[in-house]
């Protein structure tokens, strides 16, 4: 049997299923790191989570139901929608050595402004919100 014809089988049997999502990638590192904690404290009850968190996993991307997973998914990124902002802001930090970032304390929108400018009144270009920070 060829490469091909096992890329079409794969592909054929996930036709209608769910596939791989953020909150799949987040189970699976909580899979990870509960297998990684059982190295260092050596109790069952570790694998057993750490497996429960893997078979949850699989059975989300081989789920039929499409509408439910989503609605985990949506419901996983509405949770995590803070975190996930601020960790971009520090990321275009890191990386932006003309402009920094911050985000209105009022609508979170993001706002680029130039560095080396001392302290400044930001305004937020999406609610003309008016904040102090040092660029």
């Amino acid at each position: 049997m060829n490469v091909n014809k096992i890329k079409y089988n794969i592909a054929r049997f996930m036709q209608g299923r769910y596939g791989y999502d953020q909150f799949n990638n987040f189970i699976i590192l909580l899979s990870l790191f509960f297998a990684f904690l059982n190295m260092f404290i050596h109790h069952d009850i570790m694998v057993v989570i750490s497996y429960c968190l893997l078979f949850y996993a699989v059975f989300r991307m081989l789920s039929k139901n499409i509408w439910d997973r989503q609605k985990e998914n949506f419901a996983y990124l509405d949770y995590t929608k803070g975190i996930r902002q601020h960790g971009n802001v520090f990321k275009r930090n890191l990386k932006d050595k003309e402009y920094k970032y911050f985000l209105c304390p009022n609508c979170k929108q993001m706002v680029r402004v130039p560095r080396g400018k001392g302290n400044i009144e930001i305004k937020c270009p999406k609610c003309q919100h008016k904040f102090d920070r040092k660029s």
